[in-house]
């Protein structure tokens, strides 16, 4: 069985509480990340683990694999770009960038492959962000990508990874942006996305988006026909969000709160609440497939703020069944002299997520005094909270 206990990589390490977990120690950049929640960075068989790779000063990243039965890490500068999805079955990886969409294997001696180039329509409005984290339909046949364009709509849309023809479902009006686009795990002609923040220029800043109808409008439903369906949040505010195994559920947070919106009912219900000691409740989560067990990040508070990119932070695991919390990691703290003043620009939030049918969580970890990927088992995160 391939594991991180059993590779030259990876580092031991002990919460105060006594979870353990397993820091990637070997570096081939100076900052290393899980990927983002929604998307596993290993394949279904434990072979391969895909990470994100940081050069500071410059922005953005690529990404790197660790070949588990060779113990070989090899980095992908060409892999520059958004979006990463990890093919579950063969361990290829797909990214997205301004010139359009791209898989390559994990095989150093392969080339990287152009799926498809990005249409000249969109190119015009020049790209913004060429897709958020890239997600298959249930067939494997199609990809769905959203990209969201600097000076004009959001595109959302599927390509066929046989033909490398693109179908669109849905564009924004104006520059409203919507993004985080994620297949059904089921329907094949539904996805969800979220109507995010969106740059004002003449504030220089991100605004909330208006609410509509009186809703706070993150949570939408497309279909494949271009039409839309809004879902009222729970506590008419809604982040983060991801789909259940079964398709029948959309799960999201909401100001510390994990929800669940069982699809065809009126709105959502909090599940629990994850406290986080002076700071602001649950940040990202996500859960096993049988929605029984929770994994969560949040901020501490730090210099009278409770949360800035780069402060420090926390992963606890929730079991449903026995509504018992358990640290995976009590404290993560500030590394590399980021500050609220200079802070951190790789999004190095811990983004915690199951992988290989359940039996791990990875995120990204602080405690080795850099930014890293850890590794944790699933099972003793259980027999702490039975």
């Amino acid at each position: 069985m391939y594991s991180p206990m059993n590779s030259r990589h990876f580092t031991a390490h002990v919460n105060p509480n006594g979870a353990k977990y397993y820091l990637m120690t070997t570096h081939v950049a100076p900052v290393q990340q899980s990927f983002y929640f929604v998307n596993s960075g290993f394949s279904d068989d434990g072979r391969y683990l895909w990470f994100y790779c940081a050069f500071p000063p410059a922005a953005g990243h690529t990404v790197a694999v660790l070949d588990f039965l060779t113990d070989e890490i090899t980095h992908f500068p060409e892999t520059l770009g958004y979006g990463w999805m990890v093919d579950p079955l063969t361990g290829n990886l797909y990214w997205a960038c301004s010139e359009g969409l791209y898989m390559r294997t994990p095989h150093p001696e392969d080339k990287a492959v152009c799926i498809w180039p990005m249409p000249a329509d969109i190119k015009r409005w020049r790209i913004g962000e060429a897709a958020t984290h890239l997600t298959f339909t249930p067939d494997r046949k199609e990809i769905l990508i959203d990209v969201r364009t600097l000076f004009g709509p959001t595109f959302i849309g599927t390509v066929c990874l046989e033909t490398g023809e693109y179908t669109e479902w849905y564009r924004t009006e104006g520059r409203t942006q919507y993004d985080h686009a994620q297949m059904s795990p089921v329907d094949p002609d539904l996805c969800l996305c979220a109507h995010e923040f969106s740059y004002d220029p003449e504030l220089g800043r991100s605004v909330q988006p208006p609410y509509i109808d009186g809703i706070y409008p993150r949570l939408q439903l497309i279909t494949r026909d271009g039409k839309r369906e809004m879902r009222r949040p729970y506590g008419n505010f809604a982040t983060h969000e991801w789909w259940a195994a079964d398709g029948k559920s959309i799960y999201y947070v909401e100001n510390g709160h994990i929800c669940q919106d069982r699809l065809g009912e009126n709105e959502g219900e909090s599940l629990c609440y994850i406290p986080v000691e002076g700071g602001n409740g649950a940040w990202h989560a996500h859960c096993t497939a049988d929605g029984q067990y929770f994994v969560v990040d949040g901020s501490h508070p730090y210099e009278g703020l409770e949360w800035w990119r780069g402060c420090p932070s926390m992963v606890r695991f929730w079991n449903r069944k026995t509504g018992k919390l358990a640290d995976v990691c009590s404290y993560n703290p500030v590394v590399e002299g980021w500050t609220p003043q200079r802070p951190c620009i790789y999004h190095i939030d811990p983004h915690p997520r199951f992988v290989v049918g359940d039996q791990w969580i990875m995120f990204t970890a602080t405690t080795g005094g850099r930014v890293e990927v850890a590794v944790a088992e699933t099972e003793q995160l259980i027999r702490m909270t039975e």
